[in-house]
């Protein structure tokens, strides 16, 4: 998982939906593949909290 922070963002002027540019979730990609496939460290990691909800489909 990568979290990514301050993503630049459009938003349409007619209906007010926001969207990426290609070029932001094209850089968004190629950070991710080198961090998880190359090696390149992140800026910095942080703890995130997770829950198993398995045992609630019995």
């Amino acid at each position: 998982m990568l979290v990514v922070e301050n993503v630049p963002c459009l938003e349409c002027t007619f209906c007010g939906e926001q969207y990426f540019d290609a070029v932001v979730l094209q850089k968004i990609e190629n950070d991710y593949c080198a961090i998880t496939h190359q090696h390149r460290q992140p800026q910095h990691i942080i703890q995130v909290a997770v829950e198993d909800f398995s045992a609630l489909y019995l």
